[in-house]
């Protein structure tokens, strides 16, 4: 079946070594057996130092990658604050104030 649809692969596993060796800046994937109460459950993840590296590292992911908190709000007063993505968070701003400069003036 796999020569009549022309594809290089016949099962999953070929398929996933072609993803894992062929495509580059994916972290693999990594397995594990944990067992709780004698029952066994298979547990997939990449790591993720290696994940960051490689969304942080891939120009196409620039737009859409962020570095400082921002403070965004739903009115033009500036009362009601809006929290929607993790830098928009008080834990990103209380975090960046211990390693950056603060970022006061920055109000989306």
């Amino acid at each position: 079946m796999s020569e009549r649809l022309g594809i290089s692969f016949q099962n999953s596993r070929e398929l996933n070594q072609i993803i894992d060796e062929r495509l580059p800046g994916r972290p693999k994937f990594e397995r594990h057996d944990i067992v709780i109460e004698g029952e066994t459950f298979q547990v997939y993840f990449r790591d993720i130092m290696d994940c960051i590296i490689s969304l942080y590292g891939n120009p196409e992911f620039a737009p859409h990658l962020v570095f400082a908190p921002e403070r965004h709000y739903s009115d033009e007063d500036k009362v009601c604050r809006v929290y929607h993505d993790m830098y928009t968070g008080r834990w990103w701003w209380e975090t960046q104030v211990h390693i950056t400069p603060r970022f006061d003036s920055l109000e989306i």
